[in-house]
């Protein structure tokens, strides 16, 4: 491709939207058109031209920011783009071909994925041992192997899968949030530069530090918006026939004497859940409760309704707090700046006592009640009643327990409140992302 302006500047938008930034025709137009009036050769005027007609909302200005950066960039830092590219290339090639003579029988390959067989690259030298000496020590009649292979591979499977999820990952989740599949040294760059540590999809939420929250941010809404785009795909009504629908095909063919020309069908829409959200906020909760309102509010697009709360010593309504569409930062510094229980301790009992007395039309047949906490609370006995009677009136209650789950054994509050919910693990943005996912997909 010639390297004209126009074709760098195709090729950006390009960039820009495989990042998730939607630029329609429109927009572009209107970019290169603002582009006339400034002088092309000043960077900062050019980057400022388009991003003033490309983004149109603050939660999308660092992508724009590192993209055009990155893109942009003086020949000589293009040049080590492609180099770092070239190099990561050449390593990936390296361990596949590792993985490919290691995982051989009688000097056969097995049929695994390109993914298993890099995951099985990076396992601890001990763990591709094991594996090996299975091998190995497998000796099957040269006129069996053919029918036993499957079998051979469906062990290597497992053992790879047993270690995925030892070391925080599953099968059905990646903790890759961009395509995998990059042919370009300069998107690539850009998505390394963008891209999460995978390691923070695993760290206690408490435990994320204030310079990875923007990271984080550009997580969650990357997660939340696949997640939505699942979801939405549920909701959608299928062509597909159902049930004759009598009384609409007899009315429709009045108009031919009562001769049934045109059928129609009838099927049951698969209705989108209400969420309930009801957060603790206590002391050593409140970390964990803002990172689940936003991941849950990024799926507002799907979900028929939101209602949120916070409790601590009592409950608070806070579901204005985000009517207002604004960055979701500046939306909790006022919530937080508002908020009279914010950081306070836990009562749960009179929270759901509460909710029950002053918001009794919330709580329905299609409501999903999500709870945020550790299960710790004052007046367990209380707490316990009014989880029960929340229970009898809504569709499912969803427990999000911030706890490890091999530490539930020691709190009796936890066996109390499991009578009564779906309990989860929860302190990780990875097993948010499944749980949201398990229960709005399955």
């Amino acid at each position: 491709m010639q390297n004209y302006f126009e074709n760098n500047f195709a090729r950006f938008v390009h960039i820009l939207r495989h990042l998730g930034i939607n630029i329609s025709i429109l927009e572009t137009l209107t970019a290169i058109r603002a582009l006339t009036y400034v002088n092309i050769l000043n960077r900062n005027h050019v980057k400022m031209a388009m991003a003033a007609t490309m983004i149109k909302n603050p939660d999308q200005r660092e992508i724009f920011d590192q993209a055009f950066d990155t893109y942009f960039a003086p020949p000589e830092i293009k040049q080590l783009q492609e180099k770092a590219w070239v190099e990561k290339q050449a390593e990936t090639i390296r361990l596949l071909d590792e993985a490919e003579s290691d995982l051989a029988y009688k000097g056969e390959s097995l049929d695994l994925t390109e993914q298993e067989k890099l995951f099985y690259a990076k396992l601890p030298e001990e763990e591709k041992r094991k594996i090996k000496e299975y091998l190995a020590a497998s000796n099957l009649p040269d006129d069996r192997y053919s029918r036993f292979k499957p079998t051979l591979e469906n062990q290597i499977r497992g053992s790879l899968r047993y270690w995925k999820q030892r070391l925080g990952e599953t099968d059905d989740y990646s903790p890759q949030l961009f395509d995998n599949q990059i042919d370009d040294p300069v998107m690539a760059s850009i998505i390394n530069e963008l891209g999460e540590d995978s390691s923070i999809l695993y760290e206690d939420m408490r435990r994320i530090g204030k310079q990875d929250l923007p990271k984080v941010t550009i997580m969650l809404k990357k997660l939340s918006r696949r997640l939505a785009t699942k979801i939405s795909r549920r909701y959608r009504i299928s062509k597909k026939v159902v049930k004759l629908d009598l009384r609409r095909s007899i009315k429709a063919n009045v108009r031919y004497g009562g001769v049934i020309f045109k059928l129609h069908y009838k099927q049951k829409r698969i209705q989108k859940p209400k969420i309930l959200l009801i957060c603790d906020v206590s002391g050593s909760m409140s970390r964990y409760a803002s990172f689940v309102i936003q991941f849950i509010y990024g799926l507002s697009a799907v979900i028929k309704k939101i209602e949120s709360f916070i409790f601590a010593e009592e409950l608070e309504y806070v579901t204005p707090f985000f009517a207002n569409r604004e960055p979701f930062e500046d939306t909790m510094v006022r919530l937080i700046g508002k908020s009279r229980i914010w950081g306070k301790g836990t009562n749960l009992g009179a929270a759901l006592h509460t909710l029950r007395e002053q918001y009794p039309l919330m709580l329905t047949s299609n409501t999903v009640v999500i709870i945020v906490s550790d299960t710790k609370s004052l007046e367990l006995e209380r707490a316990e009643e009014e989880l029960n009677k929340l229970k009898r009136k809504v569709k499912d209650i969803l427990w999000l327990n911030t706890l490890p789950q091999e530490e539930w054994q020691d709190l009796p509050s936890v066996m109390k409140f499991k009578r009564y919910s779906q309990m989860y693990e929860c302190y990780t943005l990875a097993h948010l992302e499944k749980i949201v996912r398990k229960q709005f997909l399955h």
